[in-house]
């Protein structure tokens, strides 16, 4: 799937939530709190650049564990009447050799956002997230090794729509746009997931997610440029407090 046609997609998802009815039944007045850790099976794909010298990425999933260091990911929603907040947190350390060129990349993306029920079916978010990369290239070759430290805040907005009701299965999609040349030039997330109830507190959680960043700074041999789209399944198991 292209990054035009995801994108199309992203818009004609908000566009359709924003028509969500509003639900008859009252949201409850307790806390309602989800934990769910996750595993990422990611591919990337984009251009990034280091101290002003660039380099193609095209890592499939399996390129990325045969070359992952390090990886985890959760997430948590708690949620009160029509209210909430959340957080989302991934975290990889990667090192990969591409054309003579070893590349080696710490990843973090943490995301805070707070969350407003619109009815059974959609909720409305808004938050920021925290990029964090550490990048290494080193060429023998070439004869130079670099390294550089970014971080930064993309702002977001997002809907989640999701089938109403309590069923045994269900189907929720997360979408986001963000950055607005804030932090990335510009930033979107999509998310569908479907969950299988086993009980009142515990579901598992497959689906697949397209996370795509573009950020760049500086000039010339300060120059840093993180174009990539990661994408890939996933599957989790989510808990219920």
């Amino acid at each position: 799937m292209t990054r035009r046609a995801i994108l199309g997609a992203i818009v004609a998802l908000m566009g359709s939530g924003a028509w969500t009815p509003a639900a008859a039944q009252t949201p409850s007045d307790q806390w309602d709190v989800t934990v769910a850790p996750y595993f990422m099976g990611a591919a990337m794909s984009g251009t990034t650049a280091v101290r002003g010298r660039e380099v193609d990425v095209e890592m499939s999933a399996s390129d990325i564990f045969s070359n992952l260091q390090f990886g985890a990911m959760g997430l948590v929603v708690a949620r009160k009447g029509n209210w909430g907040f959340g957080g989302d947190a991934i975290w990889m350390a990667l090192g990969t050799t591409v054309r003579n060129t070893n590349v080696d990349f710490n990843q973090g993306a943490f995301a805070f956002y707070g969350l407003r029920r619109l009815g059974s079916a959609a909720d409305l978010t808004a938050g920021l997230r925290v990029n964090t990369l550490q990048g290494q290239l080193k060429s023998n070759t070439l004869g130079f090794d670099v390294s550089q430290d970014k971080t930064w805040v993309d702002p977001l907005v997002g809907l989640t729509m999701r089938s109403p009701g309590e069923h045994r299965v269900r189907l929720q999609v997360y979408t986001e746009i963000g950055g607005f040349g804030v932090g990335s030039d510009f930033t979107w997330q999509i998310f569908p997931t479907v969950g299988f109830k086993f009980s009142d507190r515990f579901s598992l959680e497959v689906g697949y997610r397209w996370l795509d960043l573009d950020y760049s700074t500086g000039d010339g041999n300060e120059r840093f440029v993180y174009d990539v789209l990661t994408q890939g399944p996933i599957g989790g198991l989510a808990f219920r407090f």
